[in-house]
C-alpha cells in the first residue's frame, strides 16, 4: 500500500481556502484491513456487495476520501464520518464536524485520488488510463473544434483525447451530474503546454473554471479549479507520479 496526503492552498483575491488530498494506491487485501475506517452505515453497504472488483473500488474511493478530509483538520473518529451518494452518484460528506465540507473522487486500477475541500469553492478531479480503444470512442463524443485542438501538442492522441476526457469528467463532478448532459456544454476551447508534464485547458461555455492536467506513464489526471484560483500542485503532482510510477507492469 502507499499512500500520500497533503494540503495545498487555493489563494483568490481578497481571500484563501484550505483543500486537503489523498493518493493511495492499495489492493483489495490491504483495503480491507482498514474497513475499521468505515462508517456503520458505510460498512453495512460495503457487506452488501458480492464481487471483488466492486468492493475494491468502492474502498479505494472511501478510505481515499477519509484520508483527504484528515489531511485538512486533526479529526480524532474517521468512522463519525459517511461518504454517501446523490442522486446523480456524486459523494456527500455527512456527519463531519465541519458540515460544508465535500469531496470529489476519482480511481483507475488499484489507485485512488481524492479531494477535501469547502463547499465555498468547488474542485474535481478524474484519472484515466490511455487506452486505444476508449480512444475512438471518445473522439465521437467531441466537437469539430476539440477534435482539432488534438493536434495542438505533440503528443499522442491517445494522451491528448484522454487528457481532454479527463478534464470534462472532472468539470462535471463539480456540476454534480456525471456525464448525463449534452457533451457540448462541456467542450474545450485551448489546450496549452506547460511543461514537459502538465498541460492546462479552459472551457469553451463555463468560462469561469480551468483544468490543470498531469500525464504520468499510461495515467492522465485533471483537477478543475475556479478560473482565477492561484494554486501551487507541485506536492501533489509529485506524488501522482510516483504513484503511477510504481505500479506494476500488469496494471499498465
Amino acid at each position: 500500500m502507499l499512500i500520500q496526503r497533503g494540503k495545498f492552498e487555493l489563494i483568490r483575491e481578497t481571500t484563501s481556502y484550505q483543500a486537503g488530498f489523498c493518493i493511495l494506491q492499495a489492493d483489495l487485501p490491504d483495503l480491507i484491513l482498514k474497513l475499521q475506517l468505515l462508517h456503520q452505515e458505510e460498512l453495512e453497504y460495503y457487506n452488501s456487495l458480492r464481487f471483488d472488483r466492486r468492493k475494491h473500488s468502492y474502498l479505494l474511493g472511501r478510505l481515499t476520501a477519509k484520508k483527504a478530509i484528515g489531511a485538512m483538520a486533526a479529526y480524532e473518529d474517521l468512522t463519525k464520518i459517511a461518504i454517501t451518494a446523490g442522486i446523480f452518484q456524486f459523494p456527500i460528506v455527512q456527519y463531519s464536524v465541519t458540515r460544508n465540507l465535500q469531496v470529489c473522487i476519482t480511481h483507475c486500477d488499484n489507485l485512488g485520488i481524492a479531494l477535501a475541500y469547502p463547499e465555498a469553492h468547488p474542485l474535481g478531479v478524474d484519472i484515466e488510463k490511455t487506452n486505444k480503444v476508449n480512444t475512438d470512442v471518445i473522439k465521437e463524443q467531441f466537437t469539430p473544434d476539440e477534435v482539432r485542438l488534438l493536434t495542438t501538442v505533440s503528443l499522442p492522441e491517445t494522451a491528448t483525447t484522454t487528457m481532454l476526457w479527463t478534464m470534462k469528467e472532472a468539470l462535471s463532478k463539480i456540476l454534480k451530474t456525471g456525464l448525463t448532459m449534452d457533451m457540448k456544454v462541456l467542450e474545450i476551447q485551448s489546450l496549452v503546454k506547460e511543461d514537459d508534464h502538465l498541460y492546462t485547458g479552459e472551457f469553451k461555455h463555463l468560462i469561469q473554471y480551468k483544468a490543470i492536467c498531469c500525464i504520468s506513464d499510461h495515467y492522465i489526471c485533471s483537477l478543475v479549479i475556479p478560473r482565477k484560483t492561484t494554486v501551487d500542485l507541485t506536492a501533489f503532482w509529485q506524488f501522482f507520479r510516483q504513484a503511477t510510477s510504481s505500479l506494476a507492469p500488469g496494471m499498465h
